[in-house]
């Protein structure tokens, strides 16, 4: 039997604190590199992390009726398009309203046991009763909006959709976004107090290899694309471009991974999807990285590509400005223009030199954009509810 000085240090043992983490699937693998940034810091709590993907997945019945509801309200072509039609299934109000009725169902009882609840991306509320929450997110409706083409007009969600995403961002104590654009959205078109929201960024998820600089590499001329969105991620505007430089750098390759689409052209290899541990290789054998998005909200990619050391030939959209330097370390280019984006490899292609210049450089800005220092600035945010915890 322990001592009775031992039952009273046993007895009046803290209890660990817990933080809420909502999440909606991967995320880009944000979500994972977000989970271990929260272990990191804020190593005296348990993180409880619930999934809605997976919840949701689990309601066959739930899932039936909401993908009719997304039908009727995007339209028939969203069935046909595995993207859109992943993209558009958390954008009904039906949807909205069922997540966040679980969350609060299977959380609010013992709600008092967390300092606060995290929720990345904003298709529900996983606010609870007396609890602050923290949004991160890289996405408003708006913010999707910014730059929309009007030849290709998106279809908006419903007005019950942006009734709750608005109310969401009004109850959060604090939003945390990746990039400027996602922050002017949420002031101009939002209200939002610009006193709540903060730009913390976000950081590569590729494991980082050191990447030689050698002049030989860039004089390659192989051109690497990533993405799984083909038509979002500009990769037509990509072929067209490679198809007027190919005749005159008959070398040059552009590789197209996570998406496969259908080319022919000789220099052009589609490998699709390919495993995450061997997109590394493919950083660290390219000379060019090329993202011509026309919609772009964080530009993750684009760090990636300079944590290897590439010079970053993309639009000037979304988050792209604010991570890469033009002319610095890379080129931004209007969205849909395949001559200045034709331009823009043409002089990286022609000056190797001046294509590894702008890698270093960019090589040295990516620094900035680590997830180490992404949770550095979410603790900064963050830790102000904890502390609240522990004085009341």
């Amino acid at each position: 039997m322990p001592a009775f000085s031992d039952r009273i240090n046993l007895s009046n043992a803290p209890t660990r604190r817990r933080i809420l983490f909502v999440k909606l699937g991967s995320f880009s693998h944000v979500n994972e590199q977000l989970l271990a940034q929260l272990h990191e810091k804020f190593p005296h709590h348990d993180v409880i992390t619930f999934d809605v993907k997976d919840y949701i997945k689990q309601k066959p019945g739930t899932m039936a009726l909401n993908t009719l509801l997304e039908m009727l309200r995007f339209g028939p072509s969203v069935i046909l398009s595995k993207s859109e039609r992943v993209a558009f299934f958390f954008r009904t109000a039906f949807m909205f309203r069922t997540l966040s009725t679980a969350i609060t169902e299977i959380f609010s009882k013992e709600a008092d046991d967390f300092d606060f609840v995290l929720q990345t991306q904003a298709f529900f509320n996983a606010a609870l009763p007396r609890r602050p929450l923290v949004i991160y997110t890289d996405y408003t409706v708006a913010s999707s909006l910014e730059h929309e083409l009007a030849d290709e007009p998106r279809p908006w969600p419903s007005k019950a959709f942006l009734a709750l995403e608005s109310a969401l961002y009004q109850r959060a104590d604090r939003i945390l976004v990746t990039a400027g654009h996602v922050k002017r959205t949420l002031v101009s078109y939002y209200g939002c107090d610009p006193g709540r929201i903060r730009s913390i960024m976000n950081g590569a998820n590729v494991d980082v290899l050191r990447a030689e600089p050698v002049l030989e590499r860039y004089a390659a001329g192989r051109i690497l694309f990533v993405g799984i969105e083909w038509e979002r991620k500009g990769g037509p505007t990509l072929l067209a471009a490679f198809e007027k430089i190919a005749p005159r750098f008959p070398h040059a390759t552009l590789t197209i991974l996570g998406c496969a689409p259908s080319v022919s052209h000789p220099q052009v290899r589609a490998l699709g999807q390919v495993p995450r541990s061997e997109v590394a290789d493919h950083f660290l054998r390219s000379s060019i990285f090329c993202l011509p998005s026309r919609i772009e909200p964080s530009a993750a990619a684009s760090i990636e590509a300079m944590s290897f050391k590439l010079p970053v030939v993309a639009t000037n959209v979304g988050g792209f400005p604010e991570i890469v330097q033009n002319g610095e370390t890379g080129i931004l280019v209007p969205p849909r223009d395949p001559d200045a984006l034709a331009d823009a490899l043409c002089t990286l292609l022609d000056d190797p030199a001046r294509a590894r210049a702008m890698g270093l450089a960019g090589h040295e800005r990516s620094r900035l954009f680590t997830w180490d220092e992404v949770g550095n600035r979410f603790y900064a945010e963050a830790k102000e509810f904890t502390e609240r915890q522990l004085a009341t």
